[in-house]
This record gives C-alpha cells, structure tokens and sequence, in this order.
C-alpha cells in the first residue's frame, strides 16, 4: 500500500493535540462542578450530562478526520493493467558528441547545451515516437522510436564525448544508420533533428540526400556554436587545448554550410541555437508535413486509487456522530451505543478487509516508494536513488518480481557510481528472476559492468581485463539468445568481441617478445679488415663473441669492438663501441649499430687521413632489417608493436582513445 501524497499524513499529529485539548476541558468541568456543587446534590442538580457519551461522540469526530487526511492522502492499493496504443508521427534527434562540441563559444559548452536542448524539445514532443542516436566519426542508434520519453531522457543523460571513441563528425555514416533504422519499419515519413556544429563538405552526402528523400525523411539541423568560434579544451590534459598534426591549437567554429545544404535539399529547415531554448513551435511547420504510425498497442500498469474507502467511512462517522449528538435523552444512549457498534462493524471498508487491516493501513508510516527510486535515477542523482533502493530492499513488502525490479535498479546505481563489485553482485541476483525481459536487462548490465570494470583495470592486470572481458562477452551472448532483434545490443556485443581480440594479439605479442629474451644470442660475425691507409697499418678484428642469453631479443650477437690502432682515437669512434654507444641505454646498442650505413674504422673505407695512417678493421654490423624466424617481425617492427600497445593500455581510463577519420581531423 502507498499513497500519492505520503507528506500529508504529518497532519494525523493534530489527532493526539485534539485528545489532549479534551482531556484539559474536562478536567476544567469537573473541577468546576466540585465547586459550585455539593456531591450529595449533584446528580439531582446537573441533568443530562453524560461523560461517555461526550467522549463517544468526540472519538467519532476524532476518528472522520483522520479519515478524511487519509483520503486526501490518496492511498493505492494493487494494480490494473492497461493497454496503451503505440502511436505518433517520428522524429529521430541526432547529438553531435564529437570533441569539438567541448568548445565553450556556447554556454556551459556546445555538447550541454544541445543536450539541454534536445531534452526540452523531448518534453514538447509529448505523444510523439522518438528516436535518439549519436555520431561523432561514427553514428549509433542510441533508442529505437518509442513514446517511452523517460527511456529517451534517460539515455540522453549518458551523453559526453566519450561515448564515441572514432573522432570528427561524420554526417555521412550517421545518415546511413538513420536509414538502416527505419528501414524495417512501416511505410511512412520522418524527421530528423540534427544537433551539431558542422563539417567538412562531404562528396558522399548527395547519394544519401536522395536514399533520405525517397524513403521520406525531413531533416532539421540545428547549428551549435558561433561564427567566430572558440579553442577546444582538451579533455584529457588539464588547461591544454586540442592540437592539429603540426601542433597548432585548433580554433572551431560553427560551419553551417553543410548543415544549410542537408536541411534544404531535404525540404527541412536550418536554425541556429542561441540562449532561448528549441520549442515545438520552432519545428512545427515540419511536424505538420508528418502522419501519425501506429503499431501494437503497449501495455501498462497503474496503481489503483483506494482513496473511496476512507472517504466513506469518514463520512459516515460524522452522520453518526451528529446524530448521537441530538438525542434528546440520554436514556436513548444504551440503545445507540449498540446500534453504533453493530453499524461500524457492518461498514463496507471492514467488510472488505477487516477492521484491523484498516487501522493498520491508516497509520501505516510513509516512506519511500518504486517511483520516487526511479526519479532520482532518471534524473541523475545516483546516490539518493541508491540509498531509496537500499530503504525499500529492507521492506518485506514487495513480491519477487517488485524486488528483482528494485535489485536491477540499485545495480544500475551501484554502476553509475563506478562500485561496479556491488553493480555485479546484484545483477548476479536478478538473473534468477523468471521475467525473460528482466533477464535479459540484467545480462546486457552484467556485461557492461564487467567490460568497464576491465577498462579501469587494464594498466595495472591486463590479465584480470581479459577475464572480465570474457566473462562481459559471455553475458552479451545470453542477453541475444533472449532478444536476438536487438541491434544495439548485437553491436554492444561485437564492439567487445573485437576489443577482446585486440587485447588477446597484444598480450600473445607481448608474451612472445618476452619468451624471446630468455633465448641465446647466435654467434657473432667476424670482424671486418680494415682497408690500407696511408702510412699505417690497422690491426685486425677480433671475432665477435657469442651473444650471451637474454642480450639480444633478436638472438643475433654483437660484433666485438675493434682494437684500437696507431693514428686513431677511441673516442672519435661513432660505430658500435664508440663514444656514441656508451652513451645509449641499455638494450639499444643493436639500434645503434643499424643505423644506415655501416661504421667504419676511423674515416671509412675510402677516406684517407692527413699524415698516412693505415686503415682500421670495422666490426660488422648486424643489419635492421633481418626478420626472427619466430615473430616474423624485424626488430623495429616489435618495437613499434610494443611502444603502441603500452601507450595503449597505459592511457588513463577516463580518457577514450580518438581513432582519427580520414581527412586526420579527430576533433
């Protein structure tokens, strides 16, 4: 049982204030009859006083008002299913969520502000079927069509610039997903509303610009941002802004030319968002252009209004209070007392659930309720809305499908918050729930749990990840065996899949490159003979040594260095065991001695010093572009493989890695 209005139940206190105000009165009368009155006389001279008939009928007036609070209160009590018809025109809004919409020409920033904006154009478009999707250097179907605006509002939330790690603002693709989406849907016509700050004239838009007036699409394009522009802050450096490829920090402005083109080639209209918010009013004249689609009728739920149970009893205590009260004779008050009775336990509220379930109901203490839960998720306040499931999960209240629900939403919760331990735990618990809607919900929430947990923890266990990751795909794979049309969920699924495989190349990689170091080198070249300078002789070089176990990743050996002859200084020496590889860090004299060209003994080959000093004997060096028979990599190629994939998981978690378009512009 609940009520609509717990906070005026608060009003019952003025019940007990009443008792006492009696109690005081009456204490008054008495003390004024001891004193006018002798008691030997006071029977005969004080006629039709009667203190229980006083406090009878007082207790009747007590009792109608507290029904009368508890009517106002609205209590409910079960509920009734209904069925509601699924039908409006539809209208897709497409988010801009590229790193460009962080600019700030726009206050707070472009991305809030088209957020907001969205949001109260969600709220005009009441009865309407939404859709919502996202594009940045690629588009995704965020929510199918749906008159379902608190799901709408709900993911339009989840909205920030990392929600899509492909950077720019591709127009293109997200005009192919809109056509992909309704593509399976009825015959009929669209609109699309498009928040964005623009892009780069694309040759691939006038094939879409026709696919999008043949299927009956009308495109809005609401432009986000000022002429002049502003720089973009750079989310992932504190106090820094986003750079080109030559370094140059990148000034973005609204580039409306493309947007001008889309909505006029599609019979839509162009506007430009600036302080005041985005009304129905604005986008009216497309709105009329639209029919009404109706598909199957949605079924719902509502609590039922009980409020006319303790509004009759109320009044029926004061019908019977008024008419004890104008008896004449207080010989009549036997009678009444047991009619009274007899009719307050024939009443329809204790027929129909017992007098003790009443006055149990009646002072039943408010709290929270399922709804007030759902609120504080819904808009954000993921704290209340975890402590208010915490409350209600203490009840005994609720069946077990009302607790799975409840579960699911504390674990939703519980992920917002990053506890994503408590998030897997209870929605471990509602997969045991036999509500095949409510378990797939959980397995798709399981697996986004344990795919984000692993993002956290992938610089520090890149093992752990693996497993979470696993474990991610596995619950992904249940939740389409029991929704196999979802395509968001499929492409949920394939986007883990695919980071998995990744993760798994690098870590074999990685392993493999380590394996390697455990290895003993091959046995070095011989050193080289010096060819003949003038006047002096070089000595010859020594045979290189075998290359010891763990020097070389490559198992090659290192040429030894070559003595030192009569007209030559150690020092001048550029070659491996020169001046120059001393002062390389450990590991990096292989890379020192391939670079192009091989090193000489004091001048070359050719080259003759001043004074005839003979040539020197060089050792050789191993070339670079010698592949391991193991890896199939040269050395700089693993190297390369290397530096990429630690600079990869070494990447804080909170900052999504940008995959640059084609045209190198990520922002």
């Amino acid at each position: 049982m609940s009520f609509a209005h717990p906070h005026l139940l608060w009003f019952l206190l003025i019940i007990p204030a009443l008792v006492g105000m009696k109690l005081l009165v009456d204490a008054h009368g008495t003390k004024a009859e001891r004193l006018f009155t002798a008691a030997r006389l006071r029977t005969t001279l004080i006629i039709g006083r009667s203190r229980w008939r006083s406090w009878f009928v007082y207790a009747l007036y007590v009792m109608a008002m507290a029904c009368l609070l508890v009517a106002v209160a609205q209590p409910r009590w079960g509920e009734e299913k209904l069925e509601i018809p699924d039908k409006g025109r539809n209208i897709f809004i497409a988010i801009d969520t590229s790193r460009s919409m962080l600019a700030r020409d726009v206050p707070p920033d472009r991305l809030t502000r088209a957020r907001l904006a969205a949001h109260d154009l969600v709220m005009e478009l009441a009865g309407e079927r939404v859709g919502l999707l996202a594009f940045a250097g690629r588009a995704y179907l965020q929510a199918p069509l749906t008159t379902d605006h608190d799901a709408i509002i709900e993911s339009l939330l989840a909205f920030d610039h990392t929600i899509i790690e492909w950077g720019g603002s591709n127009l293109a693709d997200l005009l192919d997903v809109t056509l992909r989406a309704i593509k399976n849907l009825p015959k009929s016509n669209y609109a699309l509303v498009v928040f964005s700050d623009g892009g780069d004239a694309d040759a691939n838009l006038a094939s879409y610009i026709q696919r999008l007036t043949a299927a009956g699409v009308v495109v809005v394009t609401v432009g986000v941002g000022t002429a002049d522009g502003m720089f973009i802050p750079d989310p992932e450096i504190e106090g820094d802004y986003i750079r080109d490829e030559a370094g140059n920090v990148v000034l973005s402005k609204l580039q409306s030319g493309v947007l001008q083109q889309l909505a006029s080639a599609t019979g839509g209209r162009f506007l430009k968002l600036d302080a005041q918010p985005l009304s129905r009013q604005s986008i009216q004249p497309v709105l009329d252009r639209l029919t009404e689609q109706e598909s199957a009728n949605r079924q719902t739920s509502r609590p039922i209004e009980r409020f006319a149970w303790p509004l009759g009893l109320g009044i029926f205590l004061l019908m019977l209070a008024w008419i004890i009260s104008a008896l004449p004779r207080p010989a009549a008050r036997p009678v009444i007392l047991v009619l009274a009775v007899a009719t307050f336990a024939s009443a329809p509220s204790a027929q129909a659930a017992g007098p003790s379930d009443f006055l149990a109901s009646m002072f039943q203490s408010s709290g929270p309720t399922p709804e007030d839960a759902l609120k504080a998720l819904a808009s954000g306040d993921f704290k209340k809305a975890r402590d208010l499931y915490g409350k209600l999960l203490e009840r005994e209240d609720f069946d077990a499908h009302s607790r799975d629900e409840l579960l699911y939403g504390l674990a939703t919760a519980e992920h917002d918050l990053t506890n994503y331990d408590g998030s897997v735990k209870n929605f471990s618990e509602v997969l045991h729930t036999e509500d095949k809607s409510l378990r797939t919900r959980a397995h798709r929430g399981l697996g986004q749990t344990l795919y984000d947990q692993g993002v956290r923890g992938l610089q520090e266990q890149p093992k752990i990840t693996l497993q979470r990751w696993t474990d991610a795909l596995r619950h992904l794979d249940a939740a389409l065996e029991l929704d196999p049309e979802n395509k968001e969920l499929r492409e949920n699924r394939n986007h883990v899949d695919k980071m998995l495989a990744q993760l798994r190349q690098m870590m074999k990689q990685l392993e493999e490159k380590q394996g390697q170091k455990g290895d003993n080198g091959q046995k070095g070249q011989k050193g080289q003979k010096g060819d003949k300078g003038e006047g002096q002789e070089g000595e010859e070089g020594e045979e290189g040594d075998a290359g010891k176990q763990g020097s070389d990743p490559d198992g090659q050996g290192k040429a030894k260095e070559p003595k030192e002859g009569k007209g030559e200084k150690k020092e001048d020496d550029d070659g491996i065991g020169g001046k120059d590889a001393k002062e390389l860090p450990e590991g990096r004299l292989q890379a020192a001695g391939s670079e192009p060209g091989e090193k000489e003994g004091q001048q070359g080959k050719d080259g003759q010093k001043p004074g005839g000093d003979e040539d020197k004997k060089t050792a050789k060096a191993i070339p670079s572009d010698q592949r391991n028979p193991r890896t199939g990599y040269t050395p700089g190629e693993a190297e390369g493989y290397l530096r990429q994939y630690m600079d990869e998981i070494t990447t804080p978690p909170t900052n999504r890695y940008h995959t640059p378009p084609p045209n190198k512009k990520d922002w």
